[in-house]
């Protein structure tokens, strides 16, 4: 009968030491993909950044571009409709149309005296 006490607490002893030897592998396990997934994540956190950084520059490119396109169709259609003597009240609309979009685009005022001599310019038929 004692020998069979000491064999039942030798395998509850062993238990022990199983179950915490598991348990401090599991724990390291879990630990280290915590590590691998938090740095999962922060190179997508980068990734994401970097594609966004781009995405706005090349909108900035855009809006840039747009609003350099508005400003020399302005100034050109000024030119224009100067030496012709005047504008229909349909290219007048355009130009207006322009002149909003530049400043909607970010465009700054030095187009605006442009657009005021394209206002006072004489309206011609179509």
């Amino acid at each position: 009968m004692f020998f069979l006490f000491e064999v039942v607490m030798n395998l509850e002893v062993t238990m022990q030491v199983v179950l915490s030897v598991v348990t401090t592998i599991m724990t390291g396990v879990i630990g280290w993909l915590f590590h691998k997934l938090k740095k999962h994540e922060d190179v997508r956190e980068l990734l994401e950044k970097k594609r966004l950084d781009e995405i706005m520059a090349h909108e900035k490119a855009i809006n840039d571009a747009l609003c350099a396109l508005c400003h020399d169709r302005i100034l050109q259609g000024y030119k224009y409709y100067k030496r012709h003597g005047g504008i229909s009240p349909t290219d007048l609309e355009t130009m207006s149309s322009l002149y909003n979009a530049y400043h909607a685009l970010g465009g700054n005022g030095t187009i605006t005296a442009i657009y005021e001599k394209i206002l006072g310019l004489p309206l011609k038929e179509d």
